[in-house]
């Protein structure tokens, strides 16, 4: 605590309007994480390494009976994205935000067929593969066999989440 004081930790916003600065008041272990900052698009993440959070990043609950890695695979299509855009606000940098009650207005369609989606979508994520290379598959199976849209409302919800996206990335500049 001295050392703390000493670097002036406790000066701080955060640590200054706490009754005891040292304490973080919420510490909860959630099943997934959703980032609340994003620059190119929004990151819903299985917190498989039991992480506490920060107030970066939304704790995720999943409701029983949901498959949460088919929930995680879910979110990953142009639709889902578009109206994280739409939903979501921009700041200074391009910088789009998302607070909980947006992130609950995002039409996310769930299916646990999407379940089979999740280990390409995370190795192509930590390849850093560009989004749209991962939305040309998961568009298919989610949006157009599970969710049953056709090409051209793929078409369509593509064409806005990048339109949206690329007028908030390059006010950043």
């Amino acid at each position: 605590m001295a050392w703390g004081e000493e670097e002036k930790i406790n000066e701080g916003y955060k640590c200054r309007i706490r009754d005891e600065w040292q304490i973080v008041p919420s510490q909860r272990i959630s099943e997934a994480l959703f980032i609340r900052r994003n620059n190119k698009y929004p990151k819903l993440i299985i917190n498989e390494a039991n992480a506490y959070t920060t107030d970066t990043m939304h704790r995720v609950t999943v409701k029983p009976n949901i498959d949460l890695k088919a929930l995680t695979a879910s979110y990953y299509n142009s639709l889902s994205l578009a109206f994280s855009e739409i939903c979501g606000r921009s700041h200074g940098g391009g910088v789009l935000e998302l607070m909980p009650n947006e992130v609950e207005r995002i039409l996310l369609p769930y299916n646990e067929n999407n379940y089979d989606l999740l280990p390409l979508i995370d190795k192509m994520i930590r390849d850093k593969k560009d989004i749209s290379e991962i939305l040309k598959i998961t568009n298919q199976k989610i949006l157009k066999e599970n969710f049953g849209l056709s090409n051209s409302e793929i078409e369509l919800a593509d064409s806005i989440w990048k339109k949206l996206s690329n007028r908030r990335l390059n006010r950043g500049k």
